[in-house]
């Protein structure tokens, strides 16, 4: 059995309660014999699912996320060990987040570093790991839905950018560098397989498409 399979029968067994980690949708922490978790249910069950789904699409391009596993509603991911980015990041952060950017633009992650700066973890490693996508696709952070903001069109090309101010020295060269690290349109779009819900998939397509003009 896989670590996570492990994790999921321990909790079916024993119920532990974990320990709450904040955030809007109730995240626990929770130190199992296998292994550090943190579990999530998000807002509603079509929410969770897309933050997994969300999580797994930023995973096949090569981003780097926490290992996620879903069952009976529950999204466990792997307890990342560092720290927060917090508001004072070094110069390699910064390097890391703009190379990281057209891919979060293009889920529309509104909080992909969060408001505290506390949606990235930079790894013992030195690498940034983001750890909370559950303000992407057609989903708020607490769940609530987007609506019409999130459509065809990737306007968190320029709002990710006016909002933060890491990201806010990007030129357009830079955000074609970007597009270009993760493989541009052909990977996003092989990547659209893990998206399970067909709306989000159509939507997402557009969005590839639109990033695509964007940079051509």
């Amino acid at each position: 059995m896989s670590p996570f399979e492990q994790a999921f029968d321990y909790l079916r067994q024993n119920r532990p309660q974990g320990r709450f980690m904040g955030g809007s949708t109730g995240a626990r922490g929770y130190d199992l014999p296998m292994g550090r978790f943190v579990g999530k249910r998000g807002d509603s069950p079509q929410h969770i699912q897309n933050e997994y789904d969300m999580n797994r699409f930023l995973n096949e391009l090569g981003v780097p996320v926490p290992q996620a596993h879903m069952e009976d509603g529950l999204m466990l991911t792997q307890m990342e060990e560092g720290q927060r980015l917090g508001f004072n990041p070094s110069a390699r952060d910064v390097r890391q987040l703009r190379r990281d950017f057209v891919p979060h633009a293009t889920i529309a992650n509104w909080d992909m570093l969060g408001l505290d700066r506390d949606n990235v973890i930079r790894r013992p490693d030195g690498t940034l790991s983001y750890v909370d996508v559950g303000g992407a696709g057609p989903f708020r952070a607490q769940g609530a839905p987007k609506g019409a903001a999130f459509g065809s069109t990737v306007g968190e090309l320029d709002t990710l950018r006016d909002k933060n101010y890491e990201l806010a020295g990007m030129s357009e060269a830079d955000i074609g560098r970007s597009y270009d690290a993760y493989g541009g349109e052909d990977a996003m779009t092989q990547a659209l397989d893990v998206l399970r819900q067909p709306d989000t998939r159509r939507i997402m397509q557009q969005r590839i498409q639109d990033v695509a003009r964007r940079v051509a």
